[in-house]
């Protein structure tokens, strides 16, 4: 699936690699290398791609790392907080949105550093992902700071640890490192599925973004699952690319969210 990348102040086609899948009785024979690598040349040479990337499960990653010439990036956590343990606060300044603007993206820009590469959210990406998505629901929430609109984006699920309740996956957490406000999210978010009895919030979150550190002060701890991501460089003049700390990922970046 075609995704343009933000690498500095540089837009770039790449590509994120979805299903993968080879029948039984041809397992072992090199087709699906083959195939790969044929389609790798083809979107090179045809649409300049530079480079694909993704999240490979448990069956992917070795052939993926071993034949197709992929590099690690991290294995990702499942970082989770049990809602039992969310300490209450008001949320005054957290709503809902129906559609994201201009002002969100600025905002989500501002607040990504130290990162240098990240899927470039621009609105038509935002609206054409979660608020125009013919599958799934997606809720968004948002607050305004001082002239900043911050948002976030959630999907509720039955949960895996009791059937009987749910779940709430943080797709997209554009708000910055700051405790009572992100205790105020999760308070709002909490307050919106109270019909769904939630028992976990889940999000991915790059261990050098300063939220991280105020996730956890606020009870987020690292869980199952774990998630490979990987890249496969197509122009070796984006090295940077392979470097782990430079990317700004969320679950929204991945198509099993």
């Amino acid at each position: 699936s075609p995704v343009q990348l933000l690498v500095e102040e540089e837009t770039m086609l790449t590509a994120l690699s979805m299903t993968t899948m080879t029948h039984p009785e041809y397992v072992g024979k090199g087709i699906f290398t083959d195939l790969a690598e044929a389609l790798y040349l083809q979107e090179q040479e045809k649409n300049g791609l530079k480079a694909v990337w993704g999240f490979p499960n448990a069956n992917s990653h070795y052939g993926f790392i071993k034949n197709l010439k992929w590099k690690n990036l991290e294995q990702i956590p499942t970082f989770t907080l049990e809602c039992s343990k969310l300490k209450s606060s008001s949320f005054p300044e957290i709503r809902i949105a129906n559609q994201f603007t201009e002002q969100h993206v600025n905002t989500q820009k501002k607040n990504a550093t130290p990162f240098s590469v990240q899927v470039n959210k621009s609105v038509e990406y935002l609206n054409w992902r979660y608020i125009q998505n013919p599958i799934n629901t997606y809720d968004v929430f948002e607050a305004s700071v001082d002239g900043d609109l911050f948002y976030a984006v959630t999907k509720v699920f039955p949960s895996f640890v009791d059937k009987n309740k749910f779940e709430v996956d943080l797709l997209e957490l554009a708000f910055p490192a700051n405790y009572e406000l992100l205790v105020q999210l999760l308070n709002a978010i909490n307050a919106f599925y109270k019909s769904k009895d939630v028992v976990r919030i889940n999000v991915w979150m790059p261990l050098n973004d300063a939220k991280h550190i105020q996730l956890e002060k606020i009870g987020f701890n690292n869980s199952l699952p774990i998630t490979y991501s990987g890249i496969r460089i197509l122009d070796s003049t984006y090295s940077q690319l392979e470097k782990n700390h430079n990317w700004n990922y969320s679950m929204g970046d991945s198509d099993v969210y």
